[in-house]
This record gives structure tokens, sequence and C-alpha cells, in this order.
């Protein structure tokens, strides 16, 4: 099967949704597929560090079946920063690839993100199949999109994935359409050995590991708090990944006990990770799925992770690890101590991580990515009048009812939340 994979998102700027697609395409090669990858990408240049608020991209090697569309801004969106492209010359780029690529499947991720995703939809006369990441309950946004026709537009696919039941509820209830749910994968490491947990000591402090951005969603003031109080009370070290030294000076005076480890590679960040007793996820909304959490479990890590929509699908609680109320940097601290006091516990809830882990295996997730690009190819294409009612948005192409927004879903935020 000859697939192409659309990011919006910088190559070279990597979150979330950019680890997925390039795992997904590996995993498809493995399986004996030709894959081309459709993604911005911003060089290491001033230039780059200017458009994205002094914030270098990583120096990556560009594989040969990347096809780069050009430079991206930094843009805040959801309380993070999108790093996407808003070029002519990028448009066109993408345009002339699928006009020629002759794929059997298109599958757009993000759609809703201008300008790639966006105009994916109306490049190809392939199969497109579209994969909504974002979990969000903005009205205002969401209602934007649709004021410029998001909702007509997505009934353009053929089949749409949501990574998670929350980024499910936000494709329903805003867009209408039908979802399927399959998650973000995770590598799972060959040999995993994990040393048995211990009381902390001084030669063995509790070691603490947060994975994120230094931005207000992701909880890094209350993983911060949260451990001011914890090294008081007994051993500890805090790792912070993607975090500059500089950021966490800004925010911490007193650093004793913390390393900003600044942005690393995958396979640093998966070393200090599984290096990590504990996983702290703070954040305070706006997470559809949270890989941080899986890739934790991948390597034994248990979790303690704030109470959202999107993490709570994730992480059982008491099982893999310990929900906490959002933004309560006491209730944080309660769970690491009472988690230190236990090593039997915690080496319970790694074994447990251990196995959740499996739900999210790569080939596991291709599997049912490839499922759906079967259904997507097998769904008649639309001819004269079905066409452009297709175009126009009035039918879906995946050749079902049309299901409109649903503006009565309940909300999945915790009462009080």
């Amino acid at each position: 099967m000859r697939i192409a994979l659309v990011s919006p998102y910088s190559w070279t700027y990597p979150g979330g949704v950019t680890r997925h697609i390039e795992a997904l395409g590996e995993e498809l090669e493995r399986l004996g597929h030709e894959v081309r990858i459709l993604t911005p990408c911003d060089p290491h240049d001033r230039l780059s560090a200017h458009l994205h608020r002094g914030v270098w991209p990583q120096r990556r090697a560009i594989a040969a079946n990347v096809t780069v569309l050009g430079r991206t801004v930094g843009l805040p969106a959801n309380g993070a920063i999108s790093n996407i492209s808003l070029s002519p010359l990028a448009i066109l780029r993408l345009w002339r690839e699928l006009r020629r690529g002759r794929y059997d499947v298109v599958h757009v991720h993000e759609p809703i993100c201008p300008l790639i995703s966006w105009l994916a939809l109306s490049a190809t006369g392939s199969p497109l199949v579209g994969t909504f990441h974002t979990y969000s309950t903005n009205r205002l946004t969401n209602n934007i999109g649709n004021l410029f026709g998001a909702a007509r537009r997505f009934q353009r696919l053929r089949a749409r994935i949501a990574v998670s039941a929350a980024a499910a509820w936000t494709g329903e209830r805003f867009f209408g359409g039908r979802y399927r749910v399959i998650p973000n994968g995770v590598r799972l490491p060959q040999g995993l050995v994990r040393e048995p947990a211990a009381l902390p000591s001084a030669e063995r402090p509790l070691r603490i590991a947060f994975v994120g951005q230094a931005v207000e969603r992701k909880g890094l003031p209350v993983a911060l708090h949260a451990f001011a109080a914890l090294r008081d009370q007994i051993p500890a070290r805090l790792d912070l990944v993607g975090v500059t030294p500089e950021q966490l000076a800004a925010r911490m005076p007193d650093e004793r006990g913390v390393t900003a480890h600044g942005a690393v590679d995958d396979d640093r960040k998966n070393e200090l990770v599984a290096a990590a007793d504990v996983l702290v996820a703070p954040s305070l909304g706006g997470e559809s799925f949270g890989m941080v959490l899986t890739e934790a479990f991948a390597v034994g890590t248990p979790v303690v992770a704030s109470d959202i929509a999107g993490y709570d699908d994730v992480v059982h609680d008491g099982v893999e690890g310990v929900l906490f109320a959002r933004g309560d940097a006491g209730a944080l601290t309660r769970a690491l101590l009472e988690l230190a006091a236990d090593p039997q516990r915690r080496d319970a809830m790694s074994a447990a991580a251990v196995r959740r882990a499996r739900d999210y295996a790569w080939p596991k997730v291709a599997g049912e990515v490839l499922e759906t690009y079967a259904e997507a190819i097998a769904t008649p294409a639309a001819r004269g009048v079905a066409w452009l009612a297709i175009r126009l948005g009035l039918r879906s192409a995946d050749r079902a009812p049309r299901r409109r927004a649903r503006r009565d879903l309940p909300s999945l935020e915790r009462a009080g939340a």
C-alpha cells in the first residue's frame, strides 16, 4: 500500500503528534508498506529561532521518505505553542506531491490545523483518513473553525480516527461525524529490568521525572511547588525534561535537588524516565491522551498524574499510578510521600504499568490503523451529484448517514474542576 502521512507541525520542533507520525510511519514500513511523510521542517538557523520566540529547532536527520514542505512559525494554541506553516510555497509543495503521488490513502493528522492539514483535504482524490489528536472544550476556537466550514470540510474524510475518548468527544461535540478510537502507540523496550524499589535515602533519593514544556498547561509550577515541600521531608531529586535551566531559574530560586535538562533526544528522555521512581504529569487540562504516560508505562515507571480528561482514560487510579486533583500541589506532595513510603506498592504499580503498555504497543496500534485504511479504500468513491454533495458537506464520504455535531454531549470535566 502506498500511504501519505500529512503532518501540519514542524518536523524539527517535534511534539506528540510529530512523534506519533514518525513512529507510525516506521511501523507501517516495517510491515511492508510504502510511506511518504509530508511535513514542514525548520533548518537549524537564526531565522528559525526568531520565528519560534528564541527556541532553536532540533538537529535531526531527515529521512529519505520525508518531503519537506517549508518553514513554520510558533503560534500559541490550546495552552501550548504550535509550530505550523503559513507559507504559500509549502502549500504548493503539498498540492504537487498529493496530486502526483498516486497514493492509495492519504492520512491527514489534525485536519482542523491550518494550513497544511486543512488544505490537504481538498488537494487529492485519494481516499482520505483523518486523525484527531486534540481535546478541547473551547467553544470559541472550535466554532471559529466551523465558521470557516470545518464540519462540512470533514465530510470529505472516509474514516475518522481519534486518539482517545476525549479527542472523540471534541470531534463529536463540535464537528459531528463518527470516530474510531485508536490510541497513540508506544515502543516496548526489550529485556527491561528495573531495580526493586526502596525507601528513599541519602544514597538513593526518590527520583522524580517531569516531561513537558515550560507552559502553564503542563503544570510545571505545580510540580515545582510540590517538590519544594517534598524535599524538606525525604531525600528526593527532580529531573525536568523539556525545561531549560533559564526557565527553571525564573520559576524556582532555590533549585536544590532539581536538574533542568532542556530539550533532549528520545533516547535520553527515555533514559531519564526509566531511571525515575515515578513520573509526575500535573497538566492542568487540554490533554487528549498523554503520550508521556504510556512512555513511562513502557519502561515500568509508575505515574502520578492530574485527574483530567485524557489522562484518566490511560491511568487506572491506584493500579499503574495515582490520580490527584488538578492544580493541587499539596495533593501531589502527599501522593509522592505515600508512594515513597511504600516500595512494595511502587513495585506492584511498575509491573502493572508494563502490562498496561502492551495495550498501546505499536504493532497493535498500527494494525488498527491499517484496518481503518482498508475500510476507507473499500468505500466506493462518489461520482456526479454524490461527489458534489460531499464537497459541499451535505453528505459524508464514508457513505453512512450524516451525523451532525452533538451539542448536548455531557462534559468530561470532573465536577468542581
